[in-house]
């Protein structure tokens, strides 16, 4: 899918404030979903998740993996602008979805003969179902997302941290490169790499960016009449692994990165992929700005990452070998 951004929607281009949590709902029941686990480093790091949760999944969340498939749009209505930051919000603007709405944006869902009736007809406009569509949202919830949200909050809060210092450090223009390679900006087209052929309009109410735990792709998400598309795309994902979601099982990374570089600098690597200063990377791995400085210098002797200065701050980044070996 893409989108041509004017100046005036450029000048409007802003960052979420915090992690979606209908967004991250919405995501995860693609992810949960998704059979390239051992063909995609990005979907198979939530095996251990996936495991966990198909054990405890309700009947009812059959009707949530209909509407949220991992090779189609997620419905509009169940993304509302209400739910941004809050799930209360959220279920409670799904539930109040009008007929006409709720018909459009399940005109292409596909015709399952093993869903209830009352979500049968959710596609003809029935909005009769909403409440068990509501509840069977808030059931799946309890079970796969919110037993790790301080896990999603901390991930998307770090790419946020990120994100921010690239547009005051280089602009719009950078933050949008930024997104590269799953998301392409060659102003002023901005498209994702979904194999959607649509163009979203624009109407000059600017982009809100959206980093999302729960993805392996980004979406762009049409806007209400009036309201601002949203570009959902995956965090970057630091040395915190998806295990967080069970604490008794939670460790270090130990794939052949860790084991080639050592967990630190791997950790490292992989919280360079959208750049950040010293003092942001030892936040983020919790050393000092000294070893940073170490690891760092061992990075770039290795041509792996490429390390400037502006002003009185030093910025590092990935090199195309970098890049190319954390995505190996």
């Amino acid at each position: 899918m893409r989108i041509e951004l004017t100046l005036q929607d450029l000048i409007r281009v802003a960052l979420a404030a915090a992690a979606d949590p209908m967004a991250e709902l919405a995501g995860s029941l693609q992810v949960l979903q998704r059979r390239d686990g051992g063909r995609n480093a990005a979907s198979s790091a939530f095996n251990r998740w996936r495991y966990r949760v198909w054990q405890g999944l309700p009947d009812s969340a059959a009707v949530l993996m209909w509407l949220c498939r991992p090779d189609a749009p997620v419905p509009e209505f169940l993304l509302p602008a209400a739910g941004r930051y809050d799930l209360e919000s959220g279920l409670a603007a799904v539930l109040k979805t009008e007929p006409l709405s709720l018909k459009a944006a399940l005109r292409t869902a596909p015709v399952d003969h093993d869903l209830p009736a009352w979500a049968a007809a959710l596609a003809d406009g029935d909005t009769a179902g909403l409440p068990r569509l509501v509840q069977a949202m808030q059931d799946y919830h309890d079970l796969a997302v919110a037993p790790g949200w301080d896990v999603v909050c901390a991930q998307v809060d770090a790419d946020l941290g990120m994100r921010t210092q690239l547009l005051l450090h280089g602009g719009v223009d950078a933050l949008l490169t930024g997104l590269r390679p799953k998301v392409r900006w060659a102003a002023p087209v901005l498209e994702t790499d979904d194999r959607i052929l649509e163009t979203l309009p624009s109407e000059g109410t600017g982009l809100l960016l959206v980093p999302t735990y729960f993805s392996v792709c980004p979406a762009l998400i049409p806007p209400v009449p009036g309201g601002t598309p949203r570009l959902h795309y995956p965090c970057v994902r630091q040395a915190a692994h998806p295990a967080g979601f069970d604490r008794a099982t939670r460790r270090s990374p130990g794939n052949a990165l860790a084991d080639l570089l050592g967990p630190t600098r791997a950790a490292a690597l992989t919280v360079l992929a959208v750049g950040c200063s010293t003092s942001e990377l030892a936040a983020r791995l919790g050393v000092t700005p000294s070893a940073v400085s170490k690891h760092t210098t061992v990075l770039r002797r290795a041509g792996l990452i490429i390390t400037h200065r502006e002003r009185n701050t030093v910025l590092h980044s990935l090199t195309p070998l970098g890049s190319a070996l954390l995505d190996s």
